[in-house]
Parts: structure tokens; sequence; C-alpha cells
């Protein structure tokens, strides 16, 4: 008897890790089958910072991501053990973002069964925002693995309660701490266990080692803070003083005006392919549960509902109103409640659901969002630049160009300063005896990022002196190389 039970045990442990294992491989070669790499905006921040970790954090900077530590810190690491380059770039993304894919099973199994935590991770390997950042060197789906792993490990010791002495809610403030190293937001978080507390009309002792977990990871921080720049707040007023100042240079953070900017998310959401095909199931999972009452799912509402309105109409700094940057990147920190409801919408045992709407809705999916990912044409964004870096070491004189490029050449060189850059001066008239590189594409996006910056008139028209010794790239893609005699 003993033996047939242990066999059975272990036939069904084989049935549920074999098909998670196959689901998160898949995840994997999609990922790496879209892969991105390095781009030219905050990724390229994030390089040099680990690059220059050793020199320590410069302490009048007012960059968030200067003091990102959770992000920085794990490149470094990478950086070290494989050197530098796209793929050690965006390593620890990659890996967070297939452990999503496992963590998003355990919570339907949890939460529901292994069939629904089944679902959720095959939805979650062929969501398109997860495959698009999942090779960018940013901090938002790392940020939200560890959000929902302190969620999870909350869940489970309220549910399980196997964990002595409370560990379990100490380990989830750690993991959220954690998340808050590497992004801010993070702590948005609360919202949703002060609806869960409020809901389930009590408040454990054990729910106060949470926020004791969270400090402890603060504390941390404040205490390598404080030996780098003397000032243990230091990233709180660094990342303040930059919202002040980017919202200025960022035009609203890309928003509309006040106050039809405050439905640029749900305007966003409907709009956005890596988000409406997905989105629009998601809503229908959501009115279902509500329609039906379903309690099951009430934990995932309290997380995804208040989370996408505080993102939608709340504020990103704590002195004054300033709305979050209207970026898709952004809701990851709901991705996995929102493909769990759905995951369990789709595992209803009603006739119409189960042989119409399911199969469906995963054929739709996992082809618009293949599709998706395809068209997009943000991937590989240096290649030009790679392609010409050759040529600009075999130079014997300066190159003159724009901030951005300057940046991406130092990575591609591994920062080894092995080409002579300078950025644009004001006039480049003074520019003599020596080339100047013109990325249409960079400064293209400079322009929309910033919409007060001027580039001077000589780069969309070249004076007679300046002769083009070198092309790359079409259109508005394409990098020319002058010589300024």
């Amino acid at each position: 008897m003993l033996q047939k039970k242990f066999t059975s045990a272990l036939h069904s442990k084989l049935n549920t890790k074999l098909p998670l294992f196959l689901i998160a491989l898949f995840g994997l070669v999609l990922r790496l089958a879209f892969f991105s790499g390095i781009g030219t905006s905050d990724d390229l921040a994030y390089t040099r910072y680990a690059v220059n970790i050793d020199r320590g954090i410069d302490p009048h900077s007012v960059m968030t991501l200067s003091t990102r530590l959770g992000m920085i810190y794990p490149t470094a690491f990478s950086y070290s053990l494989f050197g530098i380059s796209d793929f050690s770039s965006v390593l620890f993304v990659l890996l967070t973002s297939v452990g999503s894919i496992i963590l998003i099973f355990y919570f339907g199994k949890l939460l529901f069964n292994e069939k629904t935590g089944l679902m959720a991770a095959f939805l979650l390997s062929s969501f398109p925002l997860d495959m698009v950042y999942a090779t960018k060197l940013l901090s938002d789906l790392p940020s939200a693995f560890f959000m929902a792993l302190g969620v999870y490990l909350f869940l489970y010791s309220e549910i399980k309660q196997k964990l002595k002495y409370g560990m379990g809610y100490l380990f989830a403030g750690i993991s959220i701490g954690i998340g808050y190293l590497i992004r801010e937001s993070v702590l948005l978080i609360a919202l949703f266990f002060i609806i869960y507390i409020l809901y389930k009309k009590r408040l454990r002792k054990e729910y106060f080692l949470v926020p004791l977990g969270i400090l402890i990871i603060f504390a941390i921080e404040t205490l390598i803070f404080f030996t780098l720049t003397s000032d243990p707040l230091f990233r709180m007023h660094a990342s303040q003083q930059y919202l002040i100042d980017a919202v200025i240079a960022y035009n609203y953070f890309g928003r509309l005006d006040f106050p039809t900017g405050l439905f640029h998310y749900p305007y966003m959401i409907l709009t956005n392919n890596l988000l409406s095909y997905f989105y629009v199931f998601i809503f229908i999972a959501i009115a279902y549960c509500l329609i039906r009452k379903k309690e099951e799912t009430y934990t995932l509402l309290f997380w995804f509902i208040p989370l996408l309105l505080y993102l939608s109409f709340g504020s990103s700094s704590l002195t004054r109103y300033i709305p979050f940057k209207a970026a898709d990147r952004y809701l990851l920190i709901i991705a996995i409640p929102g493909i769990l409801l759905l995951a369990f919408f789709l595992s209803e045992k009603r006739r119409f659901i189960k042989r119409v709407v399911m199969p469906a809705a995963l054929v739709i999916l996992l082809l618009t969002s293949v599709i998706s990912v395809y068209l997009r044409e943000d991937r590989s964004l240096l290649g030009n630049l790679n392609g010409i870096s050759s040529y600009l070491e075999g130079l014997d004189m300066p190159v003159y160009t724009d901030d951005r490029t300057v940046q991406a050449l130092d990575y591609i060189q591994k920062y080894r300063n092995g080409i002579e850059v300078r950025e644009y001066p004001d006039d480049l008239r003074i520019i003599k005896d020596a080339y100047v590189l013109v990325n249409k594409y960079m400064i293209n996006r400079l322009k929309e990022a910033h919409k007060d910056i001027e580039f001077p008139e000589e780069i969309d028209n070249p004076p007679e002196s300046w002769k083009i010794t070198k092309e790359i790239g079409e259109g508005e893609n394409k990098i020319i190389i002058y010589y300024a005699s």
C-alpha cells in the first residue's frame, strides 16, 4: 500500500514537473529567438555604472539609475564572470523572466490547482510584454519578479503555515526589499497588503515581519550609501530631484496634457500590441470573477486593480503630483496577477469556456504574441554602430558625435577607450581636421524624448567642406561619417 502511494505521488510530480520544464524551456527559446540586447537609453547607463562600480557613486549625481544597486551589482557580477557583452548584460533580467514562469505556476497551484498553474505558466511564457523586456537591461521585469515572490511567500505562509516563527513573512519582506533595490515602484505592493488586511479583518502579529524584512534591506542600502556618499538617504533625495527635473525635460513623461494625460494608461492598454490582446481577455476574466463572485480570485484582484489604478492616476513623487511615465513596461508589476486571473477563467469547467473560449484564446494569444514581437523594430539597436566601430578604431583623429552615441560606442568598445570620441561642441563649425559622426536614429530618439533639445544646423545641412568617408544603414537609421577639413 505504501509503495503504491509513493509511486502515485512520484508519478503525479513527474506529470507536473515535466510540462512545467517544457513550458519554461519554450519561454526561454522565445526570448532568445527575439533577443533585444542593449538599447540606447537606460540600459546604456546601467552598463556604465556596472563597469565603474569599483569607483563608487558620484555624490553629485541626481540620476535615479545610478542608485539602483539591485540592478548594478548583479550586472557587474555577470560582467566579472562572462565579460561585457549583450548576453551578459541582460542575463540577470532573462533569469528573472524565466523564474517568473516557474513562480506563476506555483502561484496557480497554491491558489487554485496545478492545471491552472500550468495554464498560467504557458500564458506568461508567451506574454509579449515579458518576451520583449526579458532581454533588455531594464529594471521593470526583475523588480516585478522579486515583488511577486514576496507576495507568494506571504500567501504561502497564510495558507500552508509550514514555516516556523513566521519566517515566511520575513522572507516575503526581504524579497520585496530586494525588488525595491531594483526599482522603487515595488513599494506600491503596500496597497495589496492594506486591502488584504481590511478584507480579512484581521491583523496578525506575523504581518509586521513583512515590513521588518523590507527595513532590513533598506538599512543595508542606507549603510552602503552613507559609506559611499555620506548621505544615508541619497537614493531618495536623488530620485525625487530627478523626477522634478525629468518631468519637464521629458515633456510630462510622454503623457498628454493634464487632465487628459491621466487616461494615458487605459489608452495605451487598448492600443499597444504588447498589451491589448492579452488585456482584452484579462478584463473579461476579471468581469467573470466579479459577476460570478469567485472569492478565490479576490486576492489577485486586490493586487491587480489597485496597482493599475495607482499607475494610471497616482503620483511617482512624494512631494508633488508627478504622474508615472507612460511606458508599457511599467505594467509588468501586475502581469502575474493579471495572467493568473486569465488562467483561472480559461480553466473553468463550464462547457462553453472549456470547448470554445479556452482553445480559441490560447491560439489567438500565441499567434498575436509572436507576430507582435516579431514586428517590433527595437531589437539590436546598436547594430549599425557595431558595424562601424572597427572602422572608427582605424581613424587617427578625434570623432565628434552626440552624447548618447558616445555612450553606445564606449559600451561597444567594452569601455577600453579604443576610440577618441567627443561630444558635439555648441558650434560645429569650429571642428577642423577631425571626423563628425551623424547617427540619425539616435538623434531622432533624443529629439522625441527631449522636446526642447536642439542640434546644430550642420547635422542636417553639412558644410561643403565636410566630405563623406563612410555610410552604413538606410533612411532614419543611417550613420554618416564626415571628415571636416
